[in-house]
């Protein structure tokens, strides 16, 4: 009898040392607590759906990053004594509670029990049931600290859930999921598009004035001083563009390969007029060239004047100024070899830019000028008072001088989880996404008048001269003369 009981010690002994498979009681039925001390010769109440008496709760996702943020939350409410309870669990497990170093999101490893497993499920109170799954419920898997014994946690209702069975593995041949950084490869882009326009009207009071080509610079015919109606209008088109490519280093599990990231970032596009003008003609002076039979016609009906031509100054635009965002990229320093905690940090992807700039455009209108005169008193039978001279079509020099600020910009912010030595949470990290923007006026005009027509008053006497040469109909050109 002596010799056998000592085979059976020498058994127990050489086993682990041999890394041979034993039978044992799981260490766990001796931890001090509620939960590892049921009777299991009671009839197991059967659970066909979780929730009715929640322990900590429901875990939104079944990750351990999910049950880890979930249970840190409720530890730190602290309702009906949850943070003593969390604890006193945890301390049963061998750790000095949640806030121990070693229990972390990695501790906490997604498994689904199917149905039929039996155990001890836990509730409010300290209070546990032997119980019977009538159904496949995720759970979380929680190790001892020494990985010799474990429990669960259910993600329905935080319950905490214990199978007390004999271990059949080599004692201490746990080995706790390993974490390591590895690269992975962000790619970021962006596009864009806007297309805008708008109309612009002014006006300004100008002395129309006909000289003949040959006589410029000394004299002229002066038509009279109008209101010139101006309507200066612009299509504008904005595109911006991001591409960009950062590699972070991202902890991950030893034996997994992180795919690249690709990351679409909206673009946010926008431009603003921030001075228009326009100039017409000879400073505040519209001259007409007119070839010596008009000049000679005209001047049956209008004054000569002397002319002077003023040096307009030219429109001008600001210089071409790029604005762009600059923000400071801050970097973790990657982790090493050695035991790793995994910690999350918020990447923020900004992007900016701001180009300052203008645009002149200078061309020549094709102006009609018509004369107009009002018959008072009696009318012919069928007559209308307005009568018209149309007095030829003459080339008028416009410029139009936009400057205009663009803006282009993005930003999104992306959790990763990142590799440290104490597991705490990194600061925000910025990274500058260079965005590329081009712009363009795709139409950019003057129109004079009604549409490039301008009416110039006659009285009686100018309207009886002139109408021995002009009637109301202009030929092609603009000659002015009779109609065929």
């Amino acid at each position: 009898m002596k010799s056998k009981l000592i085979s059976v010690l020498t058994l127990a002994i050489l086993l682990p040392i041999l890394g041979i498979a034993q039978q044992r009681d799981s260490p766990c039925n001796l931890l001090p607590y509620a939960i590892f001390k049921g009777d299991p010769h009671t009839t197991p109440v059967v659970l066909k759906r979780l929730g009715t008496s929640p322990q900590f709760g429901e875990i939104p996702k079944h990750t351990g990053v999910s049950a880890y943020n979930h249970l840190k939350e409720v530890y730190q409410k602290n309702k009906k004594g949850s943070r003593k309870e969390i604890d006193d669990l945890l301390k049963a497990l061998g750790y000095t509670g949640f806030n121990d170093p070693a229990f972390s999101s990695k501790s906490l490893i997604p498994e689904t029990l199917p149905t039929g497993t039996i155990g001890w499920m836990g509730a409010y109170g300290h209070k546990y049931a032997w119980s019977r799954l009538g159904n496949d419920f995720p759970t979380f898997k929680i190790f001892a600290k020494g990985g010799d014994c474990f429990l669960y946690i259910m993600k329905k209702c935080g319950n905490a859930f214990y199978l007390p069975k004999y271990i059949d593995a080599p004692i201490n041949t746990y080995v706790p999921p390993t974490t390591i950084c590895k690269t992975q490869t962000v790619n970021i882009s962006g596009s864009g598009q806007v297309q805008s326009g708008d109309v612009i009207n002014t006006s300004k009071v100008m002395e129309i004035v006909a000289v003949n080509t040959s006589s410029k610079g000394s004299k002229g015919l002066l038509l009279g001083s109008y209101p010139v109606s101006v309507r200066s209008t612009y299509d504008f088109s904005v595109k911006g563009e991001a591409q960009y490519t950062k590699s972070l280093e991202v902890c991950v599990d030893a034996n997994t390969t992180p795919a690249p990231l690709n990351l679409v970032l909206p673009m946010n596009l926008n431009y603003t007029i921030t001075k228009n003008e326009v100039k017409v003609g000879d400073g505040d002076k519209l001259y007409l060239n007119v070839d010596d039979d008009q000049f000679k016609a005209l001047s049956k009906a209008y004054k000569t004047v002397s002319v002077t031509t003023t040096a307009s100054p030219n429109l001008e635009v600001a210089t071409k100024k790029v604005i762009a965002s600059t923000a400071t990229e801050t970097t973790s320093t990657p982790f090493g070899s050695g035991d790793s905690k995994c910690a999350d940090q918020k990447i923020n992807f900004l992007g900016k830019t701001q180009i300052q700039d203008g645009s002149v455009k200078s061309a020549t209108n094709d102006v009609t000028i018509i004369g107009v005169y009002k018959k008072t008193g009696q009318l012919a039978k069928g007559e209308t008072p307005e009568k018209y001279l149309c007095l030829g079509s003459f080339q008028v020099p416009v410029k139009s001088a936009y400057e205009f600020t663009t803006s282009g910009g993005s930003d999104v912010s992306k959790l990763f989880s990142v590799c440290t030595k104490d597991g705490v949470a990194l600061a925000d990290q910025n990274i500058n996404i260079p965005v590329k923007m081009t712009y363009n006026f795709t139409k950019q005009d003057v129109i004079l008048g009604d549409y490039n027509k301008m009416y110039v008053t006659l009285t009686e006497s100018q309207y009886k001269s002139l109408s021995k040469s002009y009637n109301r109909c202009c030929t092609k050109g603009g000659e002015g003369k009779a109609c065929k």
